[in-house]
């Protein structure tokens, strides 16, 4: 009996040790599982970061084509503010993929120009972002790491069209004014005339439209501001509109913003400014191919000569790589037979001139402005499409423009900052499109207008964006 329970004893303990074997076996196993899970985890996790950051990147490249007017921004990558760039037109693909790229640096993903796709004919940029992530517990398994990747497209419209045809019946810019505050009359955009005059193109104004007109005149279609702002065109004779001004409902941004033509130089992100050898044009951008603190351009011995296929440069006491510091003036004088292809940068720019001057704007290139473009050999405009001022200050007369007589001016104006003060008038028709913080104008002949095409509501169609995938 005794032999017995012994024996009984035995199996007893024989098996329970194989249990503990099996619970141990058991436990490792689902040690494993769970860590490998968390592994797991951390990889999906990981993964939908990529995706929310490719989203972005894609989203930011197609807003950039889409609003190729926006101001350049920055942000900090890798703990360094960084000069993000803004797209020059609607097929910039190159400022595009460094938009996308520095969005994803800044979310910290790292991807190349070679994983950011823009086609630019299907209107789409797709990002691909593969990456991977190290195994920890995972490498009990002998996974060291994973690889992810993730993808994504955006779509875009841009919301400029181009003017087909300068002086038809289609809506194409003529004035525009930013300011949008309406305190006194030199607010927004003020209109005055004398004689015969015609106008075709749209009048835009964030604040009020003043004035008064005299004699035949005939004005294009017109938009004043919201907000308590006021249309008080008075006129003597005909009325000047073919319909009355309308009132907008929200304010506008710059159609145009010629300042993305002119970037600064020699910082983060930004191109070289141009050597010591390049003697007074040390310093500037690379647009410049002629510049000084202050410039005078009469033609006779109390200035230097107009030199052709040139972009002139003034940059006062304002730093010489950054455009928008710029406060130094230009003054043009013409007077003879001078037809001359040149642009104009600076704090304050004053033009006038006499005969049968014929003054062009120059530099013009799809992705911004170059030396290169300013040569003989490279097709001039034959209308304003392009922009000839680009006055950086903000005084109330930044830019003071007299044409009269046979001149012809070709050439887009900007002076985002400041007033334009015009004088347009003459014999020859005078075809531009002038954006201007305020903008005063005197007008007589004929004048066109060459901007983009705005609406029948006042605007302009704004560019859109979304995700697609």
């Amino acid at each position: 009996m005794a032999e017995r329970a012994r024996d009984y004893w035995r199996a007893l303990t024989a098996d329970s040790g194989q249990s503990l074997v099996v619970v141990i076996v058991s436990l490792g196993v689902l040690l494993g599982m769970a860590a490998f899970g968390i592994d797991t985890a951390t990889w999906m996790v990981k993964r939908h970061n990529d995706q929310v950051v490719a989203d972005a990147a894609a989203l930011a490249a197609a807003n950039c084509l889409a609003h190729p007017s926006k101001i350049p921004t920055s942000m900090v990558i890798n703990g360094s503010q960084t000069s993000v760039p803004a797209c020059t037109s609607g097929t910039d693909s190159a400022n595009a993929q460094t938009v996308a790229i520095d969005y994803a640096a800044a979310n910290g993903l790292t991807i190349t120009s070679s994983e950011v796709n823009v086609n630019t004919g299907a209107g789409t940029v797709q990002v691909t972002a593969p990456s991977t992530s190290p195994g920890f517990f995972a490498r009990l398994f002998g996974i060291d790491q994973a690889t992810q990747s993730a993808a994504s497209t955006a779509s875009w419209r841009s919301g400029l069209q181009n003017c087909p045809n300068p002086g038809s019946n289609i809506a194409c810019g003529f004035l525009f004014a930013y300011n949008s505050i309406c305190t006194s009359q030199s607010d927004g955009i003020n209109l005055s005339n004398n004689g015969n005059t015609s106008v075709t193109g749209t009048i835009i104004s964030n604040s009020n439209l003043t004035g008064s007109t005299n004699g035949n005149v005939s004005l294009g279609t017109a938009t004043y501001g919201p907000n308590g702002c006021s249309n008080t065109v008075t006129y003597a004779g005909q009325d000047p509109w073919s319909s009355a001004p309308t009132q907008a409902s929200t304010d506008y941004p710059y159609p145009i913003n010629y300042a993305n033509d002119f970037p600064a130089c020699g910082g983060t992100g930004e191109a070289a400014c141009l050597p010591n050898s390049a003697g007074p044009l040390a310093g500037y951008p690379s647009f410049c191919t002629n510049a000084g603190a202050n410039i005078t351009l009469t033609g006779s011995t109390n200035g230097d000569s107009t030199i052709t296929d040139n972009i002139y440069c003034a940059s006062g006491t304002g730093s010489p790589a950054q455009p928008s510091t710029w406060n130094g003036s230009i003054t043009i004088d013409l007077n003879g037979k001078d037809t001359l292809f040149d642009t104009f940068v600076g704090g304050t720019i004053t033009f006038s001139g006499a005969g049968k001057d014929v003054l062009s704007a120059c530099g013009y290139a799809t992705g911004g402005y170059t030396a290169a473009n300013c040569a003989a050999s490279v097709p001039k405009p034959t209308t304003a499409n392009y922009p000839i001022f680009y006055v950086t200050g903000n005084s109330s007369t930044a830019l003071d423009v007299t044409v009269a007589g046979s001149q012809v001016l070709n050439g887009d104006m900007f002076v985002p900052n400041g007033g334009a003060n015009l004088s347009l008038a003459g014999k020859k028709p005078l075809t531009t499109f002038v954006e201007g913080y305020n903008i005063g104008l005197s007008m007589g002949g004929t004048l066109v207008g060459d901007g983009p095409v705005y609406s029948g509501s006042g605007g302009y169609t704004t560019g859109t964006d979304s995700l697609t995938q």
